[in-house]
């Protein structure tokens, strides 16, 4: 019967939507006709990847949306797709929606909608343990320091604007990014806190440094800004599972720190 009602509510909520606006059906319509949501995820530590062994899709995103297929009724169908292709994906109608912990940058903002906040995030670094020089941004950003990034991710986007000397390097996947670290040649790699800690808990080679200009984010799904319908019934979604404690949860479960829930910055 909740699952009805949730289906009902949302025809309604498309109907109303369409006459305010005096627009022609919109997404929410097809998605409920299906019963399908197409979402495109690029894989992210504990985030959303593929686990062989589980022969499923695992971390926070991916139980969530198992948690949405339950909620709403809905059936999610993830194609995996890259860091430097998932936005174009979404503007070409490959999929309805990005759902892999996005951050909600303004560059990103000029080409996608956000949904509300369900996590928080900084970025941070990844420097070699045995580095007993870096203590600061400037540190880093020294001619002839290389700085490691992921091409298409908010960290890359981010530092490419603040480094002034060092060389920023992109690589298309994480692991060959840490490789040039671990082996001397390069400075440091930039990705987010939450993924970076547990590197530096796999890796002991490395250790996690916070540059003092680092810059918080928060995490959301992205749609078309054509897609306003899906944006309203993603929110209900999001903002329902907030007032359950779901996100809490979900942080508990995959070692989180509390301000992943909150934002408040790390000091």
């Amino acid at each position: 019967m909740r699952k009805n009602l949730m289906i009902f509510l949302v025809i309604i909520l498309v109907s109303l939507l369409s006459a305010s606006v005096g627009m022609s059906a919109g997404i929410m319509e097809r998605i409920v006709a299906e019963k399908k949501l197409r979402v495109g995820a690029a894989p992210w530590k504990n985030m959303i990847m593929w686990d062989d062994k589980a022969n499923r899709y695992e971390g926070i995103i991916a139980d969530d949306l198992r948690k949405f297929e339950e909620v709403t009724g809905l059936k999610v169908e993830i194609t995996n797709t890259t860091w430097g292709g998932m936005i174009a994906g979404l503007q070409t109608g490959k999929w309805d929606t990005i759902m892999n912990g996005l951050g909600a940058s303004m560059q990103r903002s000029l080409a996608v909608a956000f949904t509300d906040p369900y996590g928080y995030y900084c970025e941070a670094s990844l420097i070699r343990k045995d580095d007993m020089t870096t203590k600061s941004f400037a540190d880093l950003d020294k001619a002839g320091n290389t700085i490691t990034v992921v091409a298409g991710t908010s960290a890359h986007e981010l530092w490419k604007g603040k480094f002034k000397n060092a060389k920023i390097q992109p690589f298309p996947e994480a692991v060959t990014a840490i490789l040039e670290v671990i082996q001397g040649r390069a400075k440091a790699f930039m990705s987010d806190l939450l993924v970076n800690t547990f590197r530096a808990k796999e890796r002991p080679e490395l250790k996690l440094f916070i540059p003092e200009n680092t810059v918080w984010f928060y995490q959301a799904h992205a749609v078309r800004y054509t897609d306003l319908d899906l944006l309203v019934f993603l929110n209900t979604y999001i903002q329902n599972m907030k007032v359950q404690g779901w996100y809490h949860e979900l942080g508990d479960k995959w070692g989180m720190p509390p301000e992943w829930v909150t934002g408040r910055p790390i000091k």
